[in-house]
């Protein structure tokens, strides 16, 4: 954090991680996170309008109306198109941001970590049936997929180019040729989260092609921020301060975003219980 510095009556800031770090990438990413947030903001209001509608008797039009608007944006294409730019620009800003990590073995393990966290921690709360029939499980999704995407790029940071677009291709043929492959053989029907879909997921992403995107970010980075490990943009706008904050913080506020959003919409249900 910047510090405020005064001298000669004037008043001057200390540059912090806003002036210090790459800036287009926190902002990007800052601005990827509250995407994520508006979109699980939403399934909010669709699923608990729902369940306040219910809770009612079904007497109360608005939140049938509710329900009905964010069911809309839920199913639509729009919603498709904003995951798919979320998640495949997380993937490929963390492939780049990785030019910049001090040990991306410490960096993988952190994540795998969590990951595992979330994973067990969604599967007992699946079980639980604390939140009725609602599935929780997060067998596989996106802080996986960057986990074991960093884990992979740890085997080729060292190298040239040659080896990190080796990933690129590699991941990209695994995810072309050998997901398919695999998913019409008797290997189909395995528990493979991080290659397909387990059933009663409540979040699910796969490893391929995401992880190429991951690599191709890495490769990006290798030529246009490894030579100077400058940001591009020079200029910072006040107003981009809190969303560079996000930016920064993004794994933080990806875990602890919807550990707030869940109990305050199901403390607002009791008032209708």
């Amino acid at each position: 954090m910047s510090e405020t510095i005064i001298k000669d009556g004037s008043i001057t800031r200390k540059p912090g991680a806003f002036e210090k770090r790459i800036h287009e990438i926190d902002l990007i990413r800052g601005f990827l996170i509250i995407l994520v947030i508006v979109d699980h903001l939403f399934w909010c209001f669709k699923a608990y309008n729902l369940d306040w509608y219910n809770a009612t008797g079904q007497t109360n039009a608005f939140f049938l109306w509710m329900h009905q608007v964010f069911n809309f944006y839920w199913t639509s294409s729009a919603r498709s198109v904003v995951r798919v730019i979320a998640l495949f620009g997380f993937c490929f800003i963390s492939g780049i941001s990785c030019a910049f990590s001090r040990n991306n073995w410490v960096r993988a393990g952190q994540m795998i970590l969590v990951y595992g966290i979330v994973f067990v921690g969604s599967n007992l709360l699946d079980s639980s049936h604390l939140l009725g029939d609602r599935y929780t499980r997060i067998d596989f999704n996106v802080i996986g997929v960057l986990a074991f995407s960093t884990l992979m790029y740890c085997f080729t940071e060292k190298k040239t180019w040659r080896s990190i677009l080796v990933g690129v291709l590699l991941c990209f043929l695994i995810c072309w040729y050998l997901v398919p492959w695999l998913e019409k053989t008797p290997m189909g029907a395995a528990y493979a989260p991080a290659l397909w879909k387990p059933s009663g997921q409540a979040d699910w992403m796969p490893l391929f092609p995401y992880a190429t995107f991951f690599f191709f970010g890495a490769l990006v980075s290798y030529f246009v921020y490894a030579p100077t490990k400058q940001s591009l943009i020079k200029t910072r706008k006040e107003w981009e301060r809190p969303i560079c904050f996000l930016g920064r913080h993004t794994l933080f506020i990806y875990l602890c975003h919807q550990f707030i959003l869940t109990p305050l919409f199901m403390l607002i249900g009791l008032f209708f219980r």
